[in-house]
């Protein structure tokens, strides 16, 4: 367990332990099919075991992991019909919920977004990638948070916990965080105009998208940890 990068301090949370354990399954540092080096992980991570058992509970109810009674934990890799299947569910649900706040959002709200959209644009500041995700994560609460069902908050925020370590994942790739940020631009310029139809419409288009630059990072992942012929 030598190779596996450490978090950089102590006392971590069970949220940051929960990232970084999906974040080494997806690269390919915990091995698909293999038991879940548990106190390995604790101790090139320094974390506890309350926070790091706690993030295998949640990856196990993401799929990541799977929890067998007198078994260690082993890991399930995420495949790309995962991922289909995944945003098929987030398409249903944020396109409800852009839908049912439609008339709840204020103009206050989307000029405060549009001007986190102008502090994210690419290349205006040196960590433009992070407020580009501080972006992401202020447009999708727009809309969820307006849809005033608390049980589609609670889903949504479930949901995004998840996509979340994704969308950073995701990230690393310029070109596909900047393609994102163009979109997220669009959907937040048709609510500004009040054009529903459009909004509902590149919302759609931006989640597709999403959705194909995870299956890319997964396919990149996965021809990595191939061994050469």
């Amino acid at each position: 367990m030598s190779n596996v990068k450490k978090l950089k301090r102590p006392g971590h949370t069970a949220e940051q332990v929960f990232r970084r354990l999906i974040e080494a399954i997806l690269s390919g540092e915990l091995p698909s099919g293999q038991p879940v080096p548990e106190s390995g992980l604790a101790k090139n991570w320094k974390v506890g075991r309350t926070p790091l058992r706690e993030a295998m509970r949640r990856a196990a109810e993401s799929g990541f992991i799977v929890l067998r009674s007198n078994y260690r934990p082993v890991v399930r890799r995420l495949t790309a019909e995962d991922v289909r299947e995944l945003y098929e569910l987030r398409r249903l649900l944020e396109l409800h919920a852009l839908e049912r706040s439609w008339g709840d959002i204020t103009p206050a709200q989307i000029q405060a977004t549009l001007k986190l959209a102008a502090q994210a644009r690419p290349g205006k500041a040196s960590d433009w990638g992070k407020r580009c995700l501080e972006l992401d994560l202020a447009l999708h609460k727009l809309w969820a948070a307006g849809s005033s069902n608390r049980w589609l908050i609670r889903d949504l925020e479930y949901h995004y916990r998840f996509l979340r370590v994704l969308q950073r994942w995701v990230a690393r790739d310029p070109e596909a965080l900047a393609m994102s940020y163009q979109e997220h631009v669009g959907i937040l310029q048709a609510i500004e105009a009040r054009d529903k139809a459009k909004a509902l419409a590149l919302l759609g288009d931006h989640i597709a998208t999403s959705a194909k630059s995870v299956e890319r990072a997964l396919l990149r992942a996965e021809t990595h940890r191939r061994p050469p012929a």
